[in-house]
């Protein structure tokens, strides 16, 4: 006898919380390709470069969403660095500049940003917005602390000394401002209550199927 297939209901809600992170990506994507396009195209000038918010992105939260609500995690991490791909070579395409978007630091962005996988995992039997926002911030400060760190180590600019690393973390700080508030908000909404009950019900976020009641009727 085959295995039954899986519930319509669950269906619909692992539909949803795909579409949701599907879009969300798109967005964070649209968002950091943006200024080079612009760019580009002859539209930004200086004032629009140095008021643009650079990395005012909620990448973290969305990523710690994929954890806590997708099944699989080996899925929604393809989905990120998939996101993450696009994102770098459309600002490679944008600009004509290969090493603006891949650069050797780049792999430390990457591993900090697929580790919000397994942060988002440890939230998925939280419903409440104490513990996501705090993760938001953890995840904000480790990506900060990992990328800058992997900066000053590859980048020619910055001198391998204590004075160089300093140099390298003082620079990025206006980035992690930017990133900090852009992960709090994205950490606000998409891990507001109500949007995880609409998404899906508490029992499916743990992994427990709801249980049918007993019944002696045949």
């Amino acid at each position: 006898m085959s295995q039954a297939s899986e519930p319509p209901m669950k269906q619909t809600h692992h539909l949803r919380v795909w579409l949701v992170v599907v879009a969300c990506l798109i967005y964070c994507v649209l968002l950091r390709v943006l200024p080079y396009v612009l760019t580009a195209i002859g539209a930004q000038n200086d004032w629009f470069s140095q008021n643009f918010p650079w990395s005012f992105t909620p990448v973290l939260a969305v990523g710690m969403l994929a954890g806590a609500m997708l099944t699989n995690r080996y899925a929604a991490a393809g989905l990120l660095l998939a996101a993450l791909i696009a994102s770098d070579v459309g600002i490679w395409l944008a600009s004509g500049h290969l090493d603006w978007a891949f650069y050797p630091g780049t792999p430390f962005n990457y591993l900090c940003l697929l580790a919000t996988i397994l942060l988002g995992y440890v939230l998925r039997n939280d419903r409440s917005w104490i513990k996501p926002i705090g993760m938001g911030v953890l995840a904000s400060v480790a990506y900060f602390v990992v990328s800058n760190f992997g900066s000053w180590l590859t980048l020619e600019e910055y001198t391998k000394d204590l004075s160089g690393l300093v140099q390298c973390y003082v620079s990025a700080l206006p980035f992690f401002r930017n990133l900090l508030a852009g992960t709090c908000l994205g950490t606000v909404i998409l891990f507001c209550p109500l949007v995880l009950s609409a998404l899906a019900p508490a029992p499916e976020r743990s992994g427990e199927l709801p249980q049918p009641r007993s019944s002696s009727a045949r």
